[in-house]
């Protein structure tokens, strides 16, 4: 028995465990070290997310726009939290943020922090990959109606949340709620 699995997913779960190995390493040279260690520990459960997901993505009973969607979703939302944490830890752009020090935005200034702002925020998209899957593994048999409700709810939650981070990127004092 040949075990499947989605290839991208596991190929993403290797590459951000070697980024999550690595980022402590260069904490010396960290303009705010604690968001290397967050990057390390985000690193590590993602990769675990992305190869339980890849093994179960075969057996996902939806149709292929909700499948894309989901794919897309999980990918945009797990690198741009991995990126906008490394960015977090390397460059200080959110010495002043919520992943930092616990607290409100209290010096939101900079394109840095716009920029880790937006990929945080960003970072939602992946709990999209969640709903769909669960919806997916509950699916019993598929027919063209619960095919196209399925399609729509995707594409709702996906714009949905496009709304929610611009939202949030445009409004960065409501982004810690």
């Amino acid at each position: 028995m040949k075990l499947q699995f989605n290839k991208p997913f596991v190929a993403s779960g290797l590459v951000m465990i070697f980024i999550g190995l690595l980022a402590p390493m260069a904490h010396k040279h960290a303009a705010a070290p604690f968001g290397l260690l967050q990057a390390h520990l985000i690193g590590e459960v993602q990769a675990l997310l992305f190869f339980t997901l890849a093994v179960l993505w075969p057996v996902l009973n939806l149709p292929k726009l909700s499948l894309w969607i989901s794919d897309f979703s999980l990918q945009l939302g797990l690198w741009t939290n991995m990126i906008g944490t490394l960015f977090i830890g390397m460059l200080g752009a959110g010495k002043e943020q919520y992943i930092v020090n616990q607290d409100k935005i209290p010096g939101y200034h900079g394109f840095w922090n716009d920029v880790t702002n937006l990929l945080i925020a960003l970072s939602a998209y992946a709990a999209i990959t969640i709903v769909i899957s669960l919806i997916g593994v509950l699916r019993n048999q598929s027919s063209e109606a619960s095919d196209k409700v399925i399609n729509a709810v995707s594409v709702a939650l996906f714009v949905l949340l496009g709304i929610f981070v611009a939202f949030q990127v445009m409004f960065p004092e409501y982004s810690n709620l």
